[in-house]
């Protein structure tokens, strides 16, 4: 947050985040019909995101990877070598999969 411009981009989504909320339902349609590869990292003492709403994301998405971390809602800050090597193998697995389907068309 210290580098240049990062606190002027928090305040943008911050001021934003109204617009983004009232896209939900559209998000949650999106999802629910395509069905895109996804990764949840969460961390269970997040004071910003209520458990409610990470099951409700598993819910639309029932094929998500999700990862329940014991941690706040920086657990990139917390937990980086787990979140890394969780992402990378994420992509790394869509990536293949990708390619399977290409080869199988």
């Amino acid at each position: 947050m210290y580098q240049p411009g990062r606190m002027d981009t928090q305040r943008a989504l911050i001021r934003d985040y109204g617009n983004h909320v009232a896209r939900f339902d559209t998000i949650a349609c999106y999802l629910a019909r395509w069905q895109p590869p996804a990764l949840l990292l969460w961390g269970r003492h997040d004071a910003f995101f209520d458990i409610a709403e990470v099951l409700s994301w598993i819910e639309a998405l029932p094929r998500m990877e999700a990862h329940i971390f014991d941690a706040g809602h920086f657990l990139i800050e917390t937990h980086a070598a787990e979140a890394a090597s969780l992402s990378a193998d994420f992509i790394r697995n869509t990536e293949s999969k990708a390619k399977l389907g290409d080869r199988q068309r």
